[in-house]
């Protein structure tokens, strides 16, 4: 844990130093589509769950050698969100959603070209790690009906980080004490180093347009769960942003 904030301290810093006259700052925002392959050991194939959101940061370009080559440390906050309706069971009707919020920090190398002169318009790609941060992991079971001919209406949280359950009443605690365990320990981690690229167009010097998808290299899974099982995830987006 303390080499995983090292490296991040490390890539803030990189981030922080950037305001010499040779660096240039974005601020940007975009889609994201991510998607979370798990495998358990000795089965074939991997199941796959995917989330919506957004992204949101600031990032700084640093001219290493002229417009050709520069280093693109940032800053992001990202949201995902996935939500369903869950079949109607024992005359519990429930919808499920799943949230998470990451704090992002890439630094991605990047090679331009002018596709027009005088940068016009720019052709770039880019490639680099990024440091993810998991904030907040968590599933939402929203319920309604009737149990043993109790009439239930409530909310049951997960926190994937700490292995708590919480829940929305006394009535519908009782319920789930009775049928679960809340644990001392999460299924997920938090730390992941993700590695990708993307390719993008900047116009006059102002406007950005990127995609990229990023892979992480860290099993997701904690505890005992990362004994026989894996989970990584795989993120796409799309964002625009503006050059100050």
């Amino acid at each position: 844990m303390k080499a995983n904030l090292r490296i991040v301290v490390l890539a803030v810093a990189v981030a922080a130093a950037c305001t010499d006259a040779f660096a240039q700052f974005g601020v940007n925002i975009g889609y994201m589509n991510s998607t979370t392959y798990s495998r358990v050991e000795g089965t074939e194939g991997s199941e796959k769950a995917g989330t919506n959101g957004f992204a949101a940061g600031i990032d700084h370009n640093i001219r290493l050698i002229g417009n050709l080559l520069s280093i693109q440390p940032g800053i992001y906050y990202q949201h995902l969100l996935r939500s369903e309706d869950i079949a109607e069971i024992a005359g519990l009707a429930a919808n499920t959603t799943y949230m998470e919020n990451f704090l992002a920090i890439p630094v991605h190398v990047k090679v331009g070209f002018n596709l027009l002169p005088k940068d016009v318009l720019r052709l770039y790609v880019f490639a680099g790690p990024t440091f993810e941060i998991g904030l907040s992991s968590s599933d939402k079971i929203s319920v309604s009906g009737s149990l043993l001919g109790h009439d239930i209406a409530g909310e049951v949280s997960y926190n994937y980080y700490s292995g708590k359950i919480k829940t929305s009443s006394d009535e519908l605690q009782s319920v789930v004490d009775s049928y679960f365990q809340s644990e001392d320990k999460g299924q997920l981690k938090r730390f992941d180093v993700m590695i990708g690229g993307g390719v993008g167009l900047q116009v006059v010097r102002f406007l950005d347009i990127k995609v990229g998808y990023d892979y992480g290299m860290v099993n997701r899974y904690a505890g005992d769960l990362a004994e026989h099982a894996s989970a990584n995830r795989g993120q796409f987006y799309v964002g625009v942003g503006i050059r100050l």
